[in-house]
């Protein structure tokens, strides 16, 4: 399986994500400080973006987390 690295738009902390990580996925950025969810625009190249708080205040909300 292969990584790609990327920076969390909040902290800048290097994140890596798996190959099988799809568009539309939700992360967690692995600073412990930060702790931003992140959803993945796109693969080629990866991009991902800041998920509004109010929309992970629900049941079903488990996001991955990478370091």
């Amino acid at each position: 399986m292969s990584v790609e690295f990327i920076a969390c738009p909040t902290c800048k902390q290097k994140l890596g994500v798996i190959s099988y990580v799809v568009k539309d996925s939700l992360v967690v950025c692995a600073n412990p400080r930060c702790g931003t969810s992140l959803r993945v625009v796109s693969r080629k190249p990866l991009r991902v973006e800041e998920v509004p708080e109010v929309e992970t205040y629900h049941v079903d909300y488990r996001p991955e987390s990478y370091g």
